[in-house]
This record gives structure tokens, C-alpha cells and sequence, in this order.
């Protein structure tokens, strides 16, 4: 509705500041404009808001609906499969890690160990399935032990039903 020149004025869109003038000859095009500006002022005035109500609405950033697609952003991104290329779940220390450099270490133990996680298995023969697995030390232990298969994308299990 209007527009802002180089030089920093403003003026109505396709009416310049030539043609309001005192004495000047309003043609039906500006009437026609200053007539739509004015329609627009009347809307504006019917909502009942302040100008600095206006700029609440219009500022999306801090509106309740930027704050709702955050939050759905952020939830799916906690419930989405994550590629085994982009990073592997947490690993914390296991109950092992302390023995680890002691005469007490043994084979089959591990230093660390991330929770049980969602994963998406595929096969050779381009069979995919999914499963329950965790890493320990980087690796990661499925619950079947089968030939070919190979981790290639996991995701937190969901919270439980209450």
C-alpha cells in the first residue's frame, strides 16, 4: 500500500507527492487509490489493537504460533530416525570402565555403552527390518545375529504409554 523511495519518503503506492498538492486536480486513479488507503485504515481501526499490538501480531518470531512450530520442530526432531552417518546415540560409562587397565579387565567387557535405542537394519539382499540395539564402545550389539546385516539408522524409543 505504500512504498519507500532511495531517499528515505515514503508516499502511497503509485501516487506521488506531486499529485496531493493543494489545488491539484485529483484524477480518478489517486481518488481510487486514496479511497483503498482509507478502506485499509478503516480495517486496521475495526480490529481495536494499538499500534504496538499490530507489531506484536506481525513480529512471527514472538507469536504463539512461531513458538508452537518450534516446539513441534523440537519434538520431531526427538522422534526422528537419525542416519548412522550423521552420529551414533550417547554412550555413557559402563560398570566396567574403572577396571579398564587393571588385571581385572577381561575380554568382553566394555568401557562404555549408550542406552537401548530404535534401529533400522539392512541386509544384503536388501531386506530391512527394525529392532532394539545399543553401542558399546562405538560398535553397535543387535538383538539378532544375523549375516549381512548392517545399523544404518536409530532413534530414541518414544516414552512409554500412561
Amino acid at each position: 500500500m505504500t512504498e519507500k523511495k532511495d531517499s528515505g519518503h515514503w508516499s502511497l503506492k503509485g501516487v506521488s507527492w506531486d499529485d496531493l498538492k493543494p489545488g491539484t486536480v485529483l484524477t480518478k486513479k489517486i481518488l481510487e487509490k486514496l479511497y483503498g488507503a482509507l478502506w485499509k485504515l478503516k480495517d486496521y481501526e475495526d480490529t481495536g489493537l494499538s499500534p504496538e499490538e499490530v507489531e506484536r501480531v506481525n513480529d512471527f518470531e514472538k507469536s504463539q504460533t512461531y513458538r508452537a512450530i518450534a516446539e513441534l520442530q523440537e519434538e520431531r526432531e526427538k522422534h526422528r530416525w537419525i542416519p548412522v552417518t550423521e552420529r551414533l546415540p550417547e554412550e555413557h560409562d559402563s560398570i566396567f570402565t574403572r577396571l579398564n587397565g587393571t588385571e581385572k579387565w577381561k575380554n568382553g567387557m566394555f568401557k562404555r555403552r549408550s542406552d537401548n535405542v530404535l534401529v533400522t537394519v539392512k541386509y544384503e539382499d536388501g531386506m530391512v527390518h527394525t529392532e532394539s540395539a545399543h553401542t558399546t564402545d562405538g560398535v553397535w550389539k543387535t538383538d539378532y545375529k544375523v549375516k549381512g546385516g548392517k545399523v544404518v539408522a536409530w532413534m530414541p524409543f518414544p516414552e512409554p504409554y500412561k
